[in-house]
């Protein structure tokens, strides 16, 4: 789930309290659920209503039908990890190589800078409800705001 925060803003000089405030209720029932891949070309995505093993399995096989065979590297996050995910692995491993980063290490995973630039791209865009925000994160996406230099990144 990605929750926005302010990078910069513009208020008139002097007046106290000045800043804007658009009120939005949160509702947990409307929260958005990303997933995304990235490699030196593509930032792929999808959105849904819970990340767990099931989704990301459907996720790592519409990445599998896209490239045909893959090395996915990920972090250690619980659904990644799972027995069920394990035996996903084992059973898929002719086209699907798995490669984890180490526990606690979110700054060695190039997905996290995407992750970051979507919130900065969201902080100064304004939507009123979770259709405008799905809206949003959707331009971002497209408009490669995501992608970062995978490969220098990894390098590093």
């Amino acid at each position: 789930m990605i929750a926005p925060y302010l990078t910069y803003g513009w208020f008139p000089v002097g007046i106290i309290k000045s800043h804007p405030n658009v009120k939005y209720e949160y509702k947990r029932k409307e929260k958005i659920c990303v997933i995304g891949a990235l490699n030196s070309e593509y930032f792929i995505y999808a959105f849904t209503d819970w990340l767990n093993g099931d989704v990301f399995k459907v996720f790592l096989q519409r990445l599998v039908y896209k490239f045909g065979k893959l090395v996915a590297v990920i972090d250690q996050g619980p659904y990644h990890t799972s027995a069920d995910m394990q035996k996903f692995y084992q059973e898929n491993k002719e086209h699907l190589h798995i490669v984890y980063f180490p526990s606690y290490s979110p700054e060695l995973d190039p997905i996290e800078q995407s992750w970051r630039a979507a919130k900065k791209w969201l902080a100064i865009r304004y939507w009123e409800n979770k259709r405008e925000l799905k809206r949003q994160l959707i331009t971002a996406f497209e408009e490669g705001i995501t992608m970062v230099p995978i490969y220098e990144y990894l390098r590093t």
